[in-house]
């Protein structure tokens, strides 16, 4: 296995990263190095120059991780834009019309000109560098010709036959990847020794640091008392199988929870609302009009222009809840946002963080993300922004008790200190709660811990939530 590797130092690598001496440099964030007249943030012209390196040592297909918001389609707007100067032949890939839309907007405004390959859009095939959507390529490889560079938008989604047969048509074009999330849905690697195409990842700053730095909008995480119960809920490709989960996410009254947490904790604002399938989504668009809000679904069926209105009116405050299941999990990029709702529950992290990812852009009177979540995601997963160790061998598993979340009802913020809430929550830091977790089954039972405590203890664990009343009531029994 090849020796990882730092920005700046001699050699190969699988990674690239900021590591110094064993710690994290903020240098990227705080570097007075005057950016060029492309606005580049200090962060992003040194992600530019780490895969630089990375080709220079010798990488063919480097991919670089950035937080959603973080600004990735600026960053290869800009190498595409070197590219072109040294009269290189560039091919952006990517699989949505709304990330078809975003790369020419973002290539626009980097005074790259470009053709788009793709249907509906008219073509200039004399230009170096191409916006091209995969489907489109994949009819009509014919269309590509001595390519130097692929740029894979969404970089995690690579390992898709349709992507490969595309990238297998030019075997000597160099690769760059980006994405928020380097593992396939499943959690399964991008790295070619996982099967994948890259062969280096670089990764940039961390959404806390982003988050500090004032790029990226903190969030806030509620997390309803209701628990779903997904016993019995088979798997497949590792999530979900959408079938069995309708069955036990599209009730009443877990619609309703929505609609009241909503109207609690993020009134009219922005917001999407993830779903399991278009009928659900449907639904709880449907279920957000009677209760007297501007609510849309987007899914696959609908027209093209009728999916742009929805999502331009989404940003233009036309629509105030917009549902889907996955059809904007990636690429929906609407700083307004500052809602999101979670029906859907998931296996998969990387399905998890491109999701919160729709809502974490800053933007004016916005002081945090909200994300509602009704499925269980948060607890699952963890806080948005934790810091999480990612390979291109794959997401690596996190052990139960690394969870920093309180699992035992209402209300998880993404702060140093969780407050108390209407009178549900006991004041509790994360740094309790991780030290909780990490107790003894014995440790736990005679600790005196509150309720909260002995509910989050539970659920980390798996036990039973009865086990918590017997623990109260034994604690009562033997009480002074």
């Amino acid at each position: 296995m090849p020796e990882k590797a730092r920005p700046g130092a001699a050699g190969g690598g699988t990674r690239t990263d900021w590591a110094i001496a064993g710690r994290r440099s903020r240098s990227f964030i705080t570097s007075p190095t005057p950016a060029p007249a492309l606005g580049l943030r200090p962060y992003q012209i040194e992600c530019i120059e780490a895969l630089r390196r990375a080709y220079a040592a010798g990488r063919r297909a480097p991919i670089l991780m950035m937080p959603t918001g973080g600004g990735k389609t600026i960053v290869f707007a800009e190498v595409a834009r070197s590219a072109r100067a040294k009269g290189r032949r560039v091919v952006v890939l990517v699989h949505r019309r709304e990330l078809l839309r975003q790369a020419a907007v973002k290539l626009t405004w980097a005074s790259v000109p470009h053709g788009i390959i793709a249907a509906g859009f008219p073509t200039s095939p004399e230009e170096p560098v191409q916006v091209a959507s995969v489907q489109t390529l994949a009819r009509h490889r014919e269309a590509l010709t001595d390519v130097d560079l692929f740029v894979i938008d969404e970089g995690h989604h690579a390992r898709a036959d349709l992507w490969q047969q595309v990238l297998d048509s030019q075997p000597n074009a160099r690769l760059l990847g980006v994405t928020a999330t380097p593992a396939r849905l499943d959690g399964k690697g991008l790295g070619v020794e996982a099967g994948g195409v890259f062969d280096a990842l670089v990764t940039g700053p961390s959404m806390r640091e982003l988050i500090a730095a004032g790029y990226l909008a903190p969030t806030r995480c509620f997390v309803p008392s209701r628990r779903l119960d997904l016993t019995g809920v088979k798997s497949r490709a590792g999530d979900y199988v959408v079938s069995d989960l309708v069955a036990r996410v599209d009730r009443p009254e877990i619609a309703g929870d929505a609609i009241q947490r909503y109207r609690l904790h993020a009134d009219h604002h922005p917001a999407i609302a993830y779903c399991c399938d278009a009928h659900h989504a449907e639904r709880i668009a449907e279920t957000f009009r009677r209760a007297g809000y501007r609510a849309a679904c987007v899914h696959g069926r609908l027209s093209a222009p009728d999916r742009d209105r929805f999502i331009a009116g989404l940003g233009a405050s036309e629509v105030e809840v917009l549902t889907s299941c996955d059809l904007i999990s990636e690429g929906l990029d609407v700083p307004s946002v500052g809602t999101v709702i979670l029906l859907r529950p998931t296996k998969s992290l990387t399905l998890y963080l491109q999701q919160v990812g729709r809502g974490t852009r800053p933007a004016p009177g916005k002081q945090a993300l909200i994300v509602l979540d009704h499925a269980g995601n948060v607890v699952s997963h963890g806080l948005p922004d934790q810091e999480r160790k990612w390979s291109l061998s794959g997401i690596e598993k996190a052990k139960k008790h690394s969870l920093t979340v309180l699992a035992n009802g209402e209300v998880v913020r993404r702060q140093r200190e969780i407050a108390e809430v209407d009178d549900q929550l006991q004041e509790l830091s994360d740094d309790r709660l991780d030290a909780v977790a990490r107790m003894s089954y014995w440790q736990a039972v005679h600790a005196g811990l509150s309720k909260a405590q002995l509910r989050h203890y539970a659920r980390v664990h798996g036990y039973n939530p009865r086990w918590v009343s017997h623990i109260l009531r034994r604690q009562r029994a033997f009480a002074p």
